[in-house]
């Protein structure tokens, strides 16, 4: 019996090592587009600057608009990575059902809607 807790163990630490990969993954992408919006803006407002015809700085605005939103999911991708990462101390430290209230409470802050 002991040792197929053991493997249930496993098998949920190596999901959660999956999903904190799979976090990095779209982590990078949101990083990468929010560089190449931010470099956009960077060009449009040196193109207004070389040719002085400050139309050209509005697209910067734009796109600076635009950061916001990746910006954001890439905090809430590292907060949902580091609550991962506290499941396996929860599972190895604590009772059974102490650790699955935890677990529980810390599925419900994950997945709830921001208000």
């Amino acid at each position: 019996m002991r040792s197929l807790a053991i493997g249930r163990t496993e098998d949920i630490l190596s999901r959660i090592d999956l999903v904190i990969k799979q976090n990095k993954r779209i982590e990078w992408t949101y990083i990468i587009c929010s560089l190449v919006l931010f470099a956009v803006g960077i060009a449009c407002i040196v193109l207004a600057l070389v040719t002085k015809n400050f139309v050209w700085s509005t697209p910067s605005v734009v796109t600076t608009g635009l950061l916001y939103k990746p910006l954001g999911e890439i905090k809430a991708i590292r907060m949902k990575n580091i609550a991962l990462a506290t499941v396996p101390i929860l599972i190895t430290q604590l009772t059974k059902e102490k650790a699955a209230e935890e677990i529980q409470k810390l599925i419900s802050s994950l997945y709830e809607e921001k208000k």
